[in-house]
């Protein structure tokens, strides 16, 4: 339990304590001074009284009359802090008893106090031959009313002032730790992703000091991700360059030859005559060498959309999507491109393109899908095509699917990792997710909160902003 406790809270709990037991140690010392208090105050009022009462005596005859004892009795009742009276000790007992009805102190404080009653008995022989005991008992209620009133108003301005100094440690002890709060939210906002968290060096020098290496922890932090970032820019670039290489030599050295190759056999197929089982080979020959440059021609898309670079992101992705409802005709694919997606930048077409290519090929050869729905649309208003890709704001690519859903998988596979990485590093976050209706939805957001929509599986409209839209 002590752990989850703050510090503020902690230091005001040790500074409660502390108060206590000042107040508890003060109530003791005032409790101490009251018994020696009352004792010595009720010994001399004893004393005194014993001393009057054989003076008295001294002046009355040898045998006293006992209306004389009686009134000498009497004038002793208005004392304080002694009680007398004629008769036997046991009158001592409901003299002691009278007292602690009247006192005005709480029991436990009387027990505290600890102020037991003195009798004395004088006995005294009266001329008419009887002997009477004066009986003179120590009344200490007095002095303890009168110490418990004192000490009740000390307990009282005790607490006041004990109050009093702990609200002012409490705003002492919170404005000392309020940097330490500040540097809290800085590690927050680091920990969220936010390297531009700085705190405010405030405080203490122990505080300031710390808020100085958060500083510098968020600087580094900064550095790294900056680091990071142009590294995995670097790598993309050359691996788009990689790409590009490799799709020139397919295209204008591999290209030919196989075309050269199915020309020589359809050439050879027409010298051979009649020969069947040669035409035959020959056939084979050209079917095999037309089945290689299918292929090539699909390895040259994957490597290097060329109409990604001649006809723009909209119309690469038509000849996409067509491509695939070629190849999968029991599938129906949608697209929906806003015409202002024209307007950002090279490198951001390509992450587009790759993200649904991506998304696409998961959802065509694992996700068992009926209907695939791809949408690129902006939330916020178009894109500057000045701020390159800095101005995806807005910017939202998704891909739906109807098909089996995640079932449990919940890492992606390299290819979207790699997509992953694409995006994040034009600023943007992936999300994929299983809504409850099934399927798969994977989008990329740019400056939008938020992270995978689970709105209508297919929604009839896109918010209201012109579209081109194709059905396949």
């Amino acid at each position: 339990m002590w752990r989850s406790i703050s510090l503020r809270a902690r230091l005001n709990l040790i500074f409660a304590s502390l108060f206590s037991l000042w107040l508890a140690a003060d109530a003791g010392h005032v409790v101490l001074q009251a018994s020696a208090r009352v004792r010595a105050e009720t010994q001399s009022a004893m004393r005194l009284t014993k001393d009057f009462v054989s003076s008295a005596l001294a002046r009355l005859d040898d045998l006293p009359q006992p209306d004389a004892v009686e009134a000498l009795v009497g004038s002793l009742r208005n004392l304080r802090h002694v009680r007398a009276g004629l008769g036997e000790l046991s009158l001592a007992s409901s003299i002691m008893r009278e007292e602690n009805s009247e006192s005005e102190a709480p029991r436990w404080f009387r027990a505290l106090v600890n102020a037991p009653s003195e009798v004395v008995a004088i006995p005294v022989r009266l001329s008419d031959g009887k002997t009477e005991s004066i009986v003179i008992v120590a009344d200490p209620a007095d002095e303890i009313d009168e110490v418990w009133d004192g000490a009740r108003d000390h307990a009282l301005v005790g607490a006041m002032l004990a109050l009093a100094a702990l609200a002012v440690t409490s705003l002492l002890v919170g404005r000392a730790v309020k940097p330490l709060g500040v540097a809290r939210v800085a590690l927050a906002r680091l920990e969220a992703g936010d390297y531009a968290a700085r705190a405010e060096i405030l405080g203490p020098p122990e505080i300031r000091d710390l808020n100085a290496k958060v500083n510098s922890l968020a600087e580094a932090l900064g550095g790294l991700k900056r680091a990071n970032s142009e590294l995995a820019e670097r790598v993309f670039d050359a691996q788009d360059e990689e790409r590009r290489v490799i799709a020139h030599e397919l295209h204008d050295e591999f290209g030919p030859h196989l075309f050269a190759l199915r020309a020589s056999a359809a050439v050879l197929a027409k010298k051979l005559g009649d020969d069947p089982s040669a035409r035959a080979a020959a056939g084979a020959i050209e079917a095999q060498v037309e089945a290689l440059q299918g292929q090539n021609r699909r390895i040259l898309a994957d490597l290097r959309p060329a109409a990604l670079e001649e006809l723009g992101l909209a119309e690469a992705l038509e000849a996409l999507v067509a491509h695939w409802c070629r190849a999968e005709p029991g599938v129906a694919v949608t697209l929906e491109a806003d015409p202002r997606v024209e307007a950002v930048s090279e490198r951001a077409s390509l992450m587009a393109y790759r993200f649904v290519q991506e998304a696409m090929t998961n959802a065509f050869r694992h996700a068992g899908a009926t209907r695939i729905d791809v949408s690129l649309r902006f939330e916020t208003p178009p894109p500057d095509p000045g701020l390159g890709d800095a101005g995806l704001g807005g910017f939202v690519i998704r891909v739906a699917d109807d098909g089996r859903g995640l079932q449990g998988e919940t890492e992606a596979g390299m290819g979207l990792a790699g997509m992953r990485d694409r995006v994040r590093l034009l600023g943007g976050e992936v999300g994929i997710s299983s809504p409850p209706g099934g399927g798969v939805v994977v989008e990329a957001r740019f400056g939008a909160a938020g992270a995978v929509s689970e709105r209508e599986y297919f929604p009839a409209t896109s918010g209201g902003v012109p579209q081109k839209s194709s059905n396949h």
